[in-house]
């Protein structure tokens, strides 16, 4: 039996893949034993998972009661998303428009920061470290803390779309694309796949890819 941290980030990934794919219903009250009972995982692990679920909003606890599974705002999910979306094209656009050798070292610069995760706690960290440079790298301090702000609000979106581990896998492959194309200067390329991204993030949460932006440009 995994334990100490090891134990957690294994109870968080049993929790929220439950959560994802619907053995844990949005509406259904879970208890940290039924759960320990279930994964045959320690009850300290779950309980922590529990705690940081809570604060991602993904769960409510209920003192002696459990904890309820929340539902995800879909279509805030998607708004939020798509001013994302907005703010990375607006990042992308303004580092390419410097010249496409700063499109080629901020590609660079990503690239090592991609590497395949055992849990999805680490995957979304490094999906957090990924974008938040990509958007750093515009140079604007307003933007920044708006891209900033907008992660915060879709931390759930976020956790959800990397549980389990084919979502993962997507996830990581999905940023080093971006991140080669512009490590080749591509900057046409990396917009498409930024809204790519954005989409596939919107369809493993179940929300749909209907985006109300339009398709970034190839100019």
């Amino acid at each position: 039996m995994p334990e100490g941290n090891a134990a957690v980030h294994e109870a968080y990934d049993a929790v929220r893949t439950r959560m994802t794919d619907g053995r844990y219903a949005q509406g259904q009250i879970i208890t940290p034993e039924a759960v320990a009972t279930e994964t045959s995982l320690p009850l300290p692990a779950i309980e922590a998972a529990f705690g940081r679920l809570v604060e991602e909003n993904a769960l409510r606890l209920y003192r002696s009661h459990g904890a309820l599974v929340l539902p995800l705002d879909l279509e805030e999910a998607r708004d939020v998303m798509e001013a994302r979306l907005l703010l990375e094209v607006f990042a992308i656009d303004s580092v390419v428009a410097r010249g496409r050798e700063h499109a080629r070292r901020l590609g660079r610069d990503l690239i090592p920061l991609l590497h395949d995760k055992d849990t999805a706690e680490a995957t979304l960290l490094q999906a957090r470290q990924f974008h938040g440079e990509l958007v750093a790298a515009a140079g604007n301090a307003v933007v920044a803390r708006m891209h900033e702000t907008l992660w915060d609000r879709s931390l759930h979106v976020a956790a959800a779309s990397t549980a389990g581990p084919d979502n993962r896998r997507g996830n990581v492959a999905e940023h080093r694309a971006i991140a080669e194309a512009l490590s080749r200067g591509e900057g046409a390329q990396a917009r498409r796949l930024v809204y790519e991204h954005v989409s596939a993030i919107l369809r493993r949460v179940g929300v749909g890819d209907e985006l109300a932006l339009p398709r970034p440009a190839d100019a």
